[in-house]
């Protein structure tokens, strides 16, 4: 089983749908290592938004998923949210939509069902929110540590139950430095992307929907704005936090003997050294390859990616021998990506109907770009002959308006 948040319910673009829930890590995890993995399969269309059931709805309601992440969730969510509905006519959240016909907590659907293998991926949220909301960039968003370290300690406590017994294995992971996830950008991208000067200085960050609101006004003067910035002293004190993060998930795990997958050093290692699939450079920033269009869950390729650390890591934890994603595969995941830029031109194919993001960054001419189908392993400059199409100043406002009101709610 798996719990967790948005990377684990299988969220792309700002929605999860069968379409990207199949893509998912932890339905990779699972068939790696040969596990009869369930997923609450949901669909959606061109107005879908994760967390949202107006436009979504499970496609099999009444089988229990064994896959029970749900996009949002802090570590304190595994503990105390639980989903209520009891009919279908009833989901109204994301947590019903993932974990009905259950009316329980993640926590409480992994114990209940007691299994061989559990991976916990949890605490992202408790630092994105201080990344991702895009108008009021100040860090006030990041849990406590003494709130994060009470909540943990007490879901290693009832996992670690599991584990005496049952003889469950559980498998953690550490949280990466979401400074540096594609959502954010510094003042090199942006000018290279708009192709104008931007007054954001050495340190400081701000986000693709600043880039976009820039790219809309034709100047940079919303870097002046101080909500729309994180700061170099912001940004230390988010990486701060998720040091302390990472450093509870180690103490508190180690309780019980469990492995903890270093995502941390694996996404330092990634931003350092780029891998080279089929000559595609896959990097962390927006449309590098790593992410989908929101720049905060990743896209196939990051998905494959990361399971094959999460297999390498059980491998050694319990000296077991499953095999990787193969490089033939892998391969194969990288050029039919919809988020993996191939010839290198600023826009990449998409996933048009899945999901209202997806819906305006074709719009926007972020996405549809059929030439993606075939790589072209030239050197076009990131981001060049990019840019919104020649639509009305209005019908662009509103586009933009609705890009960010998405992004508002993405932690």
């Amino acid at each position: 089983m798996g719990l967790g948040n948005g990377h684990g319910e299988g969220v792309q673009s700002a929605d999860a749908a069968w379409q990207t829930q199949i893509c998912a890590y932890l339905n990779w995890v699972g068939f790696l290592v040969g596990a009869d993995v369930k997923l609450p399969l949901i669909r959606s269309n061109f107005l879908g938004v994760v967390g949202d059931t107006t436009f979504r709805s499970r496609i099999f309601p009444y089988q229990t998923g064994s896959i029970v992440a749900v996009s949002g969730a802090r570590v304190s969510s595994l503990l105390n949210r639980r989903a209520s509905a009891t009919t279908v006519a009833q989901i109204d959240s994301e947590i019903d939509l993932v974990l009905f016909p259950r009316q329980q907590s993640q926590i409480e659907a992994v114990e209940s069902a007691q299994p061989d293998l559990v991976i916990c991926w949890i605490g992202n949220n408790d630092a994105l929110g201080a990344v991702t909301s895009f108008n009021e960039l100040n860090a006030s968003q990041l849990t406590p540590v003494a709130d994060f370290e009470r909540y943990f300690r007490d879901l290693v406590d009832r996992l670690g139950a599991l584990v005496t017994q049952h003889g469950t294995r559980v498998v953690f992971a550490n949280i990466p430095d979401v400074t540096r996830i594609g959502f954010l950008i510094d003042r090199d991208y942006a000018e290279d992307y708009l192709g104008f000067s931007v007054d954001l200085p050495d340190g400081h960050l701000t986000t693709i929907v600043g880039l976009l609101l820039m790219q809309y006004d034709g100047n940079d003067n919303l870097m002046s704005e101080p909500n729309y910035v994180l700061d170099d002293s912001e940004v230390i004190q988010v990486r701060s936090r998720v040091a302390a993060f990472n450093d509870i998930i180690e103490r508190q795990t180690q309780r019980i003997g469990m492995p903890v997958v270093d995502i941390y050093s694996m996404f330092d290692d990634l931003i350092r050294n780029p891998p080279v699939i089929m000559g595609l450079e896959v990097t962390a920033q927006f449309m590098g390859g790593f992410f989908s269009l929101d720049g905060v869950h990743p896209s196939n390729t990051g998905h494959a990616l990361l399971a094959n650390e999460f297999v390498g890591d059980i491998n050694q934890a319990f000296g077991t021998n499953f095999q990787p994603i193969p490089p033939q595969i892998l391969e194969a995941i990288v050029l039919t990506d919809p988020h993996v830029d191939k010839d290198r031109d600023g826009k990449v194919i998409g996933r048009l109907g899945v999901g209202l993001l997806e819906t305006l960054a074709f719009v926007l001419g972020i996405s549809g770009d059929l030439n993606d189908a075939v790589p072209d392993y030239g050197t076009a400059r990131r981001g060049s002959g990019s840019g919104l199409p020649a639509v009305s100043p209005f019908s662009r406002f509103e586009l933009v308006r609705l890009f960010m009101q998405i992004y508002g709610s993405l932690h």
